[in-house]
């Protein structure tokens, strides 16, 4: 009987101090120490807007920071090419750069809680840092938390978006600089052209001092938040891939009156999932080459599908 007693007592030592020792190797697993990291949420812009007399993009970040509790930390947002040109953006006036000479812009973060959640994180960035001539680009930003010292923690989120900078040299054989004024657009919608439903966009504006030059009204589609619609077949399509309809003119006067200019975008084009979107038409007179002469106007619109 003592035996018996003896061996039970052991079989109960061991199970408990087996207990013990699997509750102590969880406890351990849950706290042992993990990396510093990030999870993204979402980002949106705001165009046009104006800080410090300064006018520019005002950048909006959701994310969630952990394991950085009291890390000091920066937000950073690169700017580089997303079309045929290659590489980042170069600083010119060593105000918005990085330690490589790119442009950027940063935010430093401090975390008080683990995790830190952001959810409205604001950067503004001047439209004349992205240190860029005339013209219509197709750009990418490159949004990283990276450590205050140097290297990435996480890379966010790739961002892409369009930035027309007007004043191209668009000159004619007098010098003078080419521009254009904007009287008036309006859309038709529920249209029917060559068997397509679709809606058909008027334009009338004043093209100056681009006698016998060639160049395209463009209008661009995107949300109103700025995100690019992506074009479906290439008669609908920007060169970057974004949805778009364009028409040639070539004007015989130095002041060139152009009423009721028409530009038809059949809905089948519009490639958006089911239901109603807030959208926006980037309405631009560009060269044959897809330098900016002006910028007509941001049209806004409601969309159902």
């Amino acid at each position: 009987m003592k035996k018996i007693i003896c061996l039970y007592l052991f079989s109960v030592i061991v199970t408990v101090g087996a207990l013990a020792a699997d509750h102590k190797s969880a406890n351990n697993i849950n706290h042992v120490p993990t990396d510093p990291g990030a999870n993204f949420d979402s980002i949106w812009v705001e165009y046009d807007v104006t800080e410090d007399n300064l006018r520019g993009m005002k950048i909006h970040l959701s994310f969630s920071a952990y394991s950085m509790k009291a890390m000091e930390a920066y937000v950073a947002i690169y700017f580089e090419y997303n079309d045929d040109l290659a590489g980042f953006l170069k600083d010119k006036n060593k105000k918005y750069q990085s330690s490589e000479g790119d442009v950027a812009i940063y935010k430093l973060i401090n975390p008080a809680y683990d995790p830190a959640v952001y959810k409205d994180l604001q950067l503004f960035m001047p439209y004349t840092e992205l240190d860029l001539e005339p013209g219509i680009y197709d750009l990418t930003m490159d949004v990283k938390l990276i450590y205050k010292q140097g290297g990435m923690i996480n890379r966010l989120t790739y961002y892409d978006f369009k930035y027309t900078k007007p004043g191209s040299p668009a000159d004619v054989e007098s010098k003078a600089q080419a521009d254009a004024k904007l009287d008036k657009l309006w859309i038709d919608y529920n249209v029917t052209e060559g068997g397509k439903n679709g809606m058909l966009i008027h334009v009338n504006f004043t093209a100056m001092n681009l006698k016998d030059v060639d160049c395209y009204l463009a209008i661009y589609f995107e949300k109103k938040n700025g995100e690019k619609i992506d074009g479906i077949s290439s008669a609908y399509r920007s060169k970057a891939g974004q949805l778009a309809v364009y028409k040639s003119i070539k004007p015989a006067h130095a002041d060139a009156m152009f009423t009721d200019f028409k530009l038809f975008m059949p809905y089948s084009e519009i490639k958006l999932d089911n239901g109603r979107f807030d959208l926006k038409l980037d309405a631009n007179l560009i060269l044959k080459n897809g330098d900016m002469i002006k910028h007509l106007k941001d049209h806004e619109f409601w969309f159902e599908q």
